[in-house]
């Protein structure tokens, strides 16, 4: 918690008192009596949703102007859809925000959707922060009764799975590629709405790309009366609560895999990404960023979250871009590996 006090004052001084006179004026006037957007890549319900949501309740009074924030769902392609709208589509004037799917700014550099698909790039968006990290994990229906992640290396199990730039998708097939599990993989789904839908109706036995913050805001029964089982942790690093849930990094077997897994995983720091679009002036862009921080120590904040069983570990918005910067050179070697990993088929 003083790690993240300690960055929210420096965003506030850096964005708000960073706006001097008549540009800070500026600001204040232009979103007074506005309205802004945020687009949201995922049905209502879901881990992504219900973590926007409570952000638009509380962000707004941090911004100068106090614009309202207006949440609107756009589905389509694991948010795709949401980040090209934003990218190519959006006034750049600073009053529209993204919420997308964490792994989306790497589909262009690892191939998880058709070049033509993903119409933006990431290091040009206008980055705000993101509200966590994550740790994913895979779990599958306590009635099956698969109690370890090794029975899944000898037994074929059908896990639901979104759409290609989407976690559960993507981790079905870096398990099946390098850890040599044997997922049949069933896609198609809208977010972890549906995907646990999926596990209720028996559609599919597993879930392999859900955040364990996620199945606790919205699953919290799943979790107390064991109604599914923790298998993996789909990470870097384990979560503190899961100390006896196996990592998957221990199960890569070669200093190549360890790299790719390093890659495919590493935006899992910024669990829960906002951005806005690209060319939006920069004294803006500053507020929002400002005002993003500030919200994360608001004390009606931090308490609603709390109820929602939403942890609070954020990144700013030039850290996002920072880590997306990194990412986007790594030696052409860890890319092919990571592509290799994600590959489909034979």
């Amino acid at each position: 918690m003083h790690r993240i006090l300690v960055a929210a004052a420096s965003m506030l001084a850096a964005g708000l008192f960073g706006l001097h006179g008549a540009s800070a004026d500026a600001v204040s006037d232009f979103y007074k009596g506005k309205q802004i957007r945020l687009i949201i890549g995922y049905p209502a319900g879901s881990g992504y949703d219900v973590h926007a949501r409570l952000l638009a309740r509380h962000m707004a009074r941090h911004i100068p102007g106090e614009p309202a924030i207006i949440p609107q769902n756009m589905l389509g392609a694991g948010s795709v859809r949401a980040a090209n709208y934003v990218y190519n589509v959006a006034a750049k004037d600073g009053l529209t925000m993204g919420a997308i799917n964490r792994s989306v700014p790497l589909s262009p550099l690892l191939g998880t959707t058709e070049k033509e698909q993903a119409q933006f790039d990431p290091l040009k968006f206008g980055w705000i922060g993101s509200m966590n990290s994550a740790v994913s994990i895979g779990i599958v229906w306590a009635a099956s009764g698969i109690k370890t992640f090794d029975e899944l290396l000898t037994r074929e199990v059908i896990v639901a799975a979104a759409a290609p730039t989407s976690d559960s998708y993507v981790f079905a097939h870096i398990l099946n590629n390098i850890v040599g599990t044997k997922l049949k993989i069933v896609s198609g789904y809208q977010g972890s709405t549906e995907n646990y839908l999926a596990l209720e109706r028996g559609e599919a036995t597993g879930y392999m790309g859900t955040s364990y913050s996620s199945l606790k805001a919205t699953k919290p029964d799943w979790i107390r009366d064991h109604k599914v089982n923790i298998l993996v942790q789909v990470s870097l690093n384990k979560d503190p609560a899961l100390p006896d849930v196996p990592l998957v990094m221990d199960y890569a077997k070669t200093e190549s895999q360890k790299r790719a897994l390093d890659l495919i995983l590493a935006p899992q720091q910024m669990g829960r990404p906002y951005m806005t679009t690209p060319g939006v002036a920069p004294e803006r862009l500053k507020a929002l960023q400002a005002a993003f921080m500030v919200t994360m120590t608001d004390p009606a904040f931090v308490a609603e979250a709390g109820k929602e069983a939403i942890d609070i570990d954020p990144m700013d918005g030039p850290a996002v871009l920072a880590l997306l910067a990194k990412l986007y050179k790594s030696p052409p070697a860890v890319v092919k590996a990571a592509q290799d990993a994600l590959r489909v088929g034979p």
